[in-house]
This record gives C-alpha cells, structure tokens and sequence, in this order.
C-alpha cells in the first residue's frame, strides 16, 4: 500500500465520494452508509457544510481506500473503509478524534454492522457503545401492495409546488409545534430551523439538484383539496440495485390512514421494474409491520465525560486549530525563527498530505512537537523511496525524560509507515551531542558524516 490522504473539497469531490460509496456498498456483509446518505445531508438546508474541510480521503495511489465524515449533527463521525484496508483503522479513529468536531465533548462516532474493526479501535481509545437501532430494508422478494385511499390523488413530481411540498415538510416532520408555516419568503440568518430553512431546503434541490438525484421517482399525495399530505424521496442508486427512500413524512392531520404505506408500495412497483432489489426504511415500527426486514444495524460511541479532558490517542496528529501551539514549540527548538513564520509554517505542513505534526499534550497543553514528512529525494543510508523523515522533535524541559520523545517518534514511524515506507531517517548538527546520543537510544544507526558548506554567488 501507498496511503496518502487528502481533504474533501466540497465543489469538486462529490462525485469521488458517491463513486467510492457505491463501489464499496454490500448490503449482507455491511459498509456502512449508502451512497445517497452522504449527497442528501450536503445538499440540505439544516447540514452545516462549514466543517465540510475536515473530512477527508485516504488514498492508495487514486484508489479511495477510507473516507471520514459528519453528518448532522457535525459531532457525528462516520467511516466508510473498502475492504482490505481494515488496518487503517486506528488511524482513522486517531483522526476523527484529534480533528473531527467535538464540541462541548459530543462527539459521537457511528459504527455499522461489518464495521467490528472499527469498534475495536473505538474501543481501545475509550469510547463504550451507548446505543444502536436497526435500519430496516425491504427485500422485493416479497410484495408491498397497499392502496391509495380514497379521497387523495399522486401528483407527478414534474409538476410538483415548491411553496405546499416546503408546508407539509414543516408539519410532517413536527415542526408545528414551534410555529405556523409563516414567513417561508423572508431572509432568514438565524440558527434555528423555521419556515424559510424548510422552504429553502425544499426549493433549492428543486431548482438545482444534486448530481445523483432522482426527484422523477419522488411520492407526493394530495387531498381533495390540492393540498399536499405526504411525501416519499426516492434516490435510485442503479449500480447497487438499491432504492433509496429519504424523507418520508405524513401531515399529522392524516395519519393512520395508509398513506405512508401506499407511497412505499408505489415505490416498490416503480423501482422494482428499474432492476431494485431492495428499499431502505428506518427504525420506527411501522417499517417492520410493512414487512420490512433486517437491514444495517447502527450503533453510536462516546467516550465518558471523565475522559473528554484526557487526550485519547496521546501524541496526537495535530490539526489546523493546533498550528499556533506547534509553533510555540518550534519557535523554542528553532529560536531563530518567529512565531509569525512558524506559524505559516505549521499551518502549510498541517495541510499538506506528505508532512505531519504531532503534539504531546499535558492537562490539555502542547508539552512536545514532531514534524515528519516523506522524502522522494535520495536520503543518505537508504534503499529505498519514499522515506520518513523526522524534520525535528522537541519536549519542553519541564517535561523530558518521561518517554514524551520516545512516543512522538513512535507516532511519526507510524505515520510514515502507514505510507508505505520501509525505512525512517534523520539527522542532526555534528556539535548536537544530546540529539545523537537520542538518535542512538531510540534505534537510529548512523549512516554518515558530512560537512556542508556554500557560498554566496
């Protein structure tokens, strides 16, 4: 393997991530989430895209090997791993946990059946299972056959109305209770969700809709009167013969009627005759008294309060909110450098996908810094291409000879070798006597002494 990784762009990897989702979905052995989930919370008015930067990609050479993401809310984590890349898990975690949201110690990772790799790693950084349901799927070996009730009609979603649909999403999904459906039209800049979220989130993919959207296969049910009172979303995923339903709501003043259920049994006639073998639901009753059956299972990790203020994987991979304390450090190994430099430095290293920084941290306070990074140059008393590098390592005096260095070293061998290195370098000042007897201590073996010199031209 050659495992690099890279961030999500949000304006041109879409389709990268729906490619690798589709290509890694298995519905009996479990993948984690389907294709469609990841597209429709990116093109949804209540996801806050802010965050979207800190996904990311790990790569072997073009070939997306893991992706990790939030949802809603952005301190849920989500993994999606191809198989045969198990061992990146603790990897993965290490980063969801060092980089991923974590506001006010939310963070929540959520784990699927065939992801038990992943629960270990979890589990090993302190993070205990607090609760699971199933998402049910219908197999269309069987049949779902329920009839529109009398008194209501399907609209052609072609000729579907932005302003009704937009109302009886406010309604169906419980929102009523905050409110009537009033001021969908006005500018709204505020955080909770209202008329004009539910408006805009409805009009927007209308209007513009996502690269691998269906909305021709959407369920809309009008009463006698026009008004609309349920709604089915239909994603067809042709590759995976996978219907994807996401929403579905009934207007509360037409429940227990049947709706839902003849919407579904539309749904399974149309996409059935498209190639789809099986329908996605959700975990209320009502999905298994239609017949629905065992589908993927979903299970949510945190760690205990008590261990939110200790850092879980410790050195940890520093991320960009960590770039002015990384500095801090090597302005003291460094001394010739500014903060301001330094500052630039980190941050640009931290970016890249060929360099790390990892911090030791103690009582939530940087004590140490390592920077690596990946040689394709000739390294002095290797073999091969590419090498580790250790580009510096520094632990605050008050903090040494407590095996800090030891670990910082042991994470940036990690590192590289999860890159595909085979051999890890380093170098030091022939003057620096304390950094060689620490090379030799922790294993380096050195390979040469040079004299550099230049001259001005």
């Amino acid at each position: 393997m050659n495992i690099t990784t890279t961030q999500f762009q949000i304006l041109t990897d879409v389709n990268r991530v729906w490619d690798f989702l589709t290509d890694i979905y298995d519905r009996e052995k479990g993948s984690g989430v389907a294709a469609p989930f990841f597209e429709y919370a990116l093109q949804s008015s209540w996801m806050d895209q802010s965050y979207s930067f800190l996904d990311r990609f790990w790569l072997d050479g073009d070939r997306v090997a893991a992706f990790v993401f939030y949802e809603a809310p952005v301190t849920d984590v989500f993994f999606s791993v191809r198989k045969g890349y198990e061992s990146l898990a603790d990897e993965l975690v290490e980063y969801a946990v060092s980089s991923m949201p974590n506001f006010d110690g939310k963070q929540r990772l959520v784990l699927f059946n065939g992801q038990e790799f992943l629960m270990d790693a979890a589990a090993r950084r302190g993070f205990v299972k607090t609760d699971e349901y199933e998402d049910r799927i219908f197999d269309f070996l069987n049949e779902l056959n329920h009839p529109l009730p009398e008194g209501y009609h399907f609209v052609d979603p072609k000729d579907a109305d932005g302003f009704r649909l937009a109302k009886l999403l406010w309604y169906g999904f419980g929102h009523g209770e905050r409110g009537p459906f009033e001021g969908w039209d006005r500018e709204d800049r505020s955080v909770d969700w209202t008329p004009a979220k539910s408006y805009k989130g409805v009009i927007g993919p209308m209007t513009a809709p996502a690269p691998h959207s269906t909305h021709e296969y959407d369920v809309i049910i009008a009463d006698e009167n026009g008004e609309y009172v349920c709604f089915s979303g239909m994603w067809w995923v042709e590759k995976n013969k996978l219907a994807y339903m996401e929403p579905l709501c009934t207007h509360p003043d037409h429940r227990r009627k049947g709706l839902a259920a003849a919407a579904l049994s539309r749904h399974y006639h149309r996409m059935k005759a498209l190639g789809a073998t099986h329908m996605t639901g959700g975990g209320d009753p009502f999905y298994e008294k239609l017949g629905y059956g065992k589908g993927i299972h979903w299970s949510f990790w945190k760690r205990e309060e008590a261990q939110q203020d200790a850092p879980v994987t410790n050195p940890c991979q520093a991320g960009s909110e960590d770039a002015a304390a990384a500095a801090a450090l090597a302005c003291e190994l460094w001394p010739e450098h500014s903060v301001e430099e330094m500052g630039e430095e980190m941050a640009s290293l931290i970016s890249r996908d060929d360099a790390a920084v990892f911090l030791y941290k103690e009582k939530g306070e940087a004590a140490g810094f390592a920077q690596c990074q990946l040689r394709h140059d000739y390294v002095e008393g290797t073999e091969t291409s590419p090498v580790g590098y250790l580009e510096g390592i520094y632990v605050r005096e008050g903090a040494r000879r407590n095996g800090i260095a030891r670990k910082l070293l042991s994470a940036c061998e990690s590192w590289a070798k999860a890159r595909g290195c085979a051999e890890f370098a380093s170098d030091c000042e022939l003057e620096n006597t304390d950094s060689q007897r620490f090379h030799r201590s922790v294993g380096f073996i050195e390979a040469n002494r040079i004299v550099a010199y230049v001259k001005k031209l």
